[in-house]
């Protein structure tokens, strides 16, 4: 039987709003109300402060053609999904049926985002399930996927859109936290080694020139530090095609899947990053698959999921191994107890999850530790680039102001050493 379709009169508005919540972030979200005072109202009542909030209407509104925020034509993301699929939840919750959900979502969507939900809506309208039509697009995971179609497989697609949602949320703030871990350090680090070489290249060959014309004897360290530039000015070249060399081979050995699985294995064990990245293939483990067996999913079909989530190969073959275990009568517990890279709590807890019946509820529990735990590791490891990078910049620095500073000292008559 189909859903009833939308009409004025019958079934509440839908507005999308824009609002910010007590700690200052920004959601992107609908509510079903009968007006918009009322729907301002519901959104206060929730703690949050409405921003921009306007009604999605059946008819009579054009499709925006053209837009003046350069951000409106990115590419379709994460982003579009989260957003989407939360106010496509809230209007099926509404008795709209999903085609004509995906129609009003395409009138009022990003331009960006446009021919990714045309396409979506034309599938629908040839009599395909949303699953298959999702499958069609790389932008949504094999996560998503599964999870809708156990959503129309038990009819219940709003509550698990929802859910696909929060997850797509989810996701995409974790790989912002391990970004932005890795992204300061990496910056630190080019930022320190160009100013070494600019001061090796540029600086210190003038201020040779400068102690060659005061013809006074150069101390020890002011010597070290010329040398130093010489050499480095010498050999820069090659210095240069060697790093290039280095960088390539890396970036071809890190797409060849054997030797990705080794360096993916062992930068797990890297102090401070290696436990970083353990703390995020374990929080996206827990997360994922208990949703996914919170939500129907068989755990062999949640397992071959879970090995295409993971953007560490090492960790996704680890899973893939449980699979194959289980499927042969083993229990997820003990495959995972066989170097995975997750964090032993998690570990110990599958196992009591597993005898208990409750694993979903025990993922979930483990997945809000493990988070908090991935928040201190992250700030623990932008505490320690910082200072470590100030002391070496600071130090190099330092260095070339010493040898230059006793250099000058020598000239006007002192000691040179």
């Amino acid at each position: 039987m189909a859903l009833p379709r939308w009409s004025a009169g019958t079934l509440m508005p839908i507005f999308t709003y824009t609002a910010r919540d007590r700690s200052g972030q920004q959601r992107i979200d609908a509510i079903e109300s009968a007006t918009r005072e009322s729907a301002i109202l519901a959104l206060r009542a929730q703690g949050l402060l409405p921003l921009k909030i306007d009604e999605l209407k059946s008819g009579g509104s054009k499709t925006k053609k053209i837009s003046l925020n350069p951000l409106a034509y990115r590419a379709f993301n994460a982003m579009d999904i989260e957003h989407e699929f939360h106010q496509i939840a809230v209007m099926l919750r509404s008795g709209i049926s999903l085609l004509d959900a995906l129609n009003l979502s395409l009138k009022h969507c990003r331009i960006g985002a446009r021919s990714t939900w045309e396409r979506l809506s034309k599938r629908i309208q040839q009599g395909s399930s949303f699953t298959d039509a999702l499958s069609e697009h790389k932008a949504f995971s094999e996560f998503t996927i599964q999870l809708i179609r156990v959503g129309e497989q038990t009819g219940h697609l709003n509550t698990v859109m929802d859910e696909a949602a929060k997850e797509v949320k989810a996701s995409r703030q974790l790989k912002k936290q391990i970004t932005t871990a890795l992204r300061s350090p990496a910056f630190s680090l080019l930022m320190a080694i160009g100013i070494v070489i600019f001061m090796m290249t540029g600086l210190i060959p003038e201020i040779k020139k400068l102690l060659k014309m005061m013809g006074k004897p150069m101390p020890p360290i002011t010597k070290a530090l010329i040398d130093t530039s010489d050499w480095i000015i010498a050999n820069g070249m090659l210095m240069s095609v060697v790093a290039t060399t280095a960088v390539v081979a890396f970036i071809v050995f890190y797409n060849w899947p054997p030797s990705r699985w080794w360096i993916d294995k062992y930068v797990l064990k890297i102090p401070v990053i290696g436990y970083v990245l353990r703390l995020s293939g374990t929080v996206l483990f827990c997360r994922a698959m208990g949703l996914l067996l919170r939500s129907g999913v068989v755990m062999v079909d949640a397992l071959t999921t879970m090995e295409q989530l993971h953007v560490n190969k090492y960790m996704a073959s680890r899973i893939a191994f449980a699979r194959e275990q289980i499927i042969q009568g083993g229990s997820l517990a003990d495959q995972m107890e066989i170097e995975s890279g997750y964090m032993p709590l998690v570990l110990q807890m599958t196992r009591v999850g597993e005898n208990s019946g409750t694993l979903d509820q025990i993922l979930t529990e483990m997945t809000e530790y493990h988070d908090e735990l991935l928040k201190q590791a992250i700030a623990t490891l932008t505490g320690m680039i910082a200072p470590a990078m100030t002391i070496f910049v600071g130090g190099v620095i330092g260095f070339v102001y010493a040898a230059f500073l006793v250099a000058m000292f020598a000239a006007a008559g002192g000691s040179p050493k």
